[in-house]
């Protein structure tokens, strides 16, 4: 009876692990799951924001036109994970997330999926904040969905 409570409590930790696992090495880490990348493009100079998930929060950021910045994790096992970002340029704010749970069999508009990852676009203009239409996207390929607050 000990060892079946022990590997009940045991098999409860490791369900409810942290939402998602922020990795510096992605190409070497094992996930259960999908890993996924969102990368946050920049074409405006001094764009500040800051993302986090329920376990993680990545910190202020600034980027100007033409860098990025890259949010690398697992997904979580049952599905449940999401990063959201508020985003400050100037005096114009906006706040959503870069990445939460689709249906099942499907990907958000944004991500595009690999054999085992899922790579996500957005990329931040001065009139709002824009996800490619397509995989690999030409500029014409960028549709708007959110403006700045």
């Amino acid at each position: 009876m000990g060892k079946l409570l022990y590997f009940f409590i045991l098999s409860l930790n490791l369900f409810d692990a942290p939402y998602e696992n922020v990795v510096r090495d992605h190409d070497n880490i094992n996930c259960l799951t999908f890993k996924c990348t969102v990368h946050i493009m920049s074409n405006v100079n001094n764009l500040r924001f800051r993302c986090h998930s329920r376990d993680d929060d990545l910190g202020d950021v600034t980027r100007n036109a033409g860098e990025e910045f890259d949010i690398r994790f697992c997904l979580h096992f049952f599905g449940r994970s999401r990063f959201s970002c508020h985003f400050y340029l100037d005096s114009k704010q906006q706040e959503f997330n870069v990445y939460e749970l689709a249906p099942i069999f499907e990907t958000q508009p944004y991500c595009f999926e690999g054999y085992d990852n899922l790579e996500c676009y957005w990329k931040v203009e001065k009139d709002g904040f824009y996800i490619p239409r397509i995989f690999q996207p030409q500029p014409s390929d960028w549709v708007k969905v959110y403006d700045w607050k």
